[in-house]
Formats: C-alpha cells, sequence, structure tokens
C-alpha cells in the first residue's frame, strides 16, 4: 500500500517495533532511519552472498573473538612463527593452543545457549584458511571437520588441539582424532 511517492507501507510485529523504537532513541535517530539503515546493510551483506542472519552472527563472532583475546594475524606471519617455533617447542605450542581452547570451551558454555553451534559459527567464520567446516552435533557425540588446503602439518596439529581444547572445555571427550595435513576429523562425546 503506498503512502506517499517513493514509499510503502510495511507491517511490522508491535514487540518488534518497540524494541526498534527503544534502539532508535538510544542511537540518537528515528525510527524509520533506523529500519532504512538496518535494511541498506542487510542488502549489502546479500550483494556480498550472505544472508541477514550472517551479518549478527558474524558480530557475535567478532565480538567473542575480541573479548576471548583473539586477534587476525596474516597466515603467512602465523604459520612463519609456527615453523619457527615448532622446530624447539611442538609440544609446549601445542599445549599453549589446547589450554587457550578450553578457556575459549568455558567461555561459550557460560555465555551460549547452544555452545556446539556458537562454536561452529566461530569457526566458520574466523578461520578464513579453512575451505570446508562441519560442525554435526547428535544427542551426544560431536563430529567436527575442517578442510584446508593451504594449512601446513603443524598448522593442522595445533587447530587440532585449540579445538580438542574447546570441546573439552565444554564437557565433552575427545572419541577419536583422525588428522592429516591439511584435514581435520575430530569426534567427542559428552
Amino acid at each position: 500500500m503506498a503512502t506517499g511517492k517513493g514509499k510503502k507501507l510495511v507491517y511490522i510485529s508491535e514487540d518488534l517495533l518497540d524494541k526498534a523504537s527503544k534502539v532508535s532513541r538510544a542511537e540518537g535517530v528515528s525510527l524509520a532511519k533506523l529500519v532504512e539503515g538496518a535494511l541498506n546493510e542487510a542488502i549489502k551483506v546479500n550483494e556480498l552472498g550472505y544472508n541477514s542472519k550472517h551479518m549478527a552472527e558474524f558480530f557475535n563472532v567478532l565480538q567473542t573473538n575480541r573479548v576471548l583475546g583473539g586477534l587476525f594475524v596474516p597466515s603467512g606471519v602465523l604459520d612463519f612463527m609456527i615453523d619457527k617455533v615448532c622446530k624447539n617447542d611442538a609440544q609446549q605450542l601445542q599445549e599453549l593452543w589446547y589450554e587457550s581452547g578450553r578457556w575459549n570451551g568455558k567461555y561459550l558454555k557460560e555465555k551460549f545457549n547452544d555452545p556446539v553451534g556458537a562454536f561452529r559459527d566461530f569457526l566458520g567464520l574466523s578461520r578464513w584458511d579453512l575451505n570446508e567446516v562441519d560442525v554435526k552435533n547428535d544427542s551426544n557425540m560431536v563430529k567436527v571437520r575442517c578442510v584446508s588446503t593451504v594449512m601446513s602439518f603443524e598448522g593442522t596439529r595445533l587447530l587440532a588441539r585449540f579445538i580438542e581444547g574447546i570441546m573439552n572445555g565444554m564437557d565433552y571427550q575427545t572419541a577419536k582424532d583422525t588428522s592429516l595435513k591439511g584435514m581435520i576429523i575430530l569426534e567427542f562425546k559428552k
């Protein structure tokens, strides 16, 4: 239903409209500007090949990563550091990644209603070196599969230890590890 030249009426639930009104007041913009801005951002995200749900998921991952002390490091720099440290202290570096993972897992378990789903989003959105991320949660069993065409053997082992730490931090026990260079296949039991 047209309400004026170039404008349309859209019906929105009253509860959502009340929440949006509070946000618009907090941001100091009109409700119309808030809605128009949100729609423009949803369109941009869609043009990048994602849906609007990804906006909130991606921001949640970024915020979680920031809270947990994560940094974005160029993969070449990380590979260089891993190569240098693994020559002397590979076991100690793996333990550091595991302990960091456990801490992350405990945080995810406490913060999210679905910590395994949050972990899947976190891993899929924060690790750009992974070509494929698959996390299946079947009752008391979680299966994790990650594939990368660029990850070194050492990088694969470190990420596998990090994932193992996360799942152990969420009270899952490692049941199976059949990881290879560039491929992580892990199974965990509750």
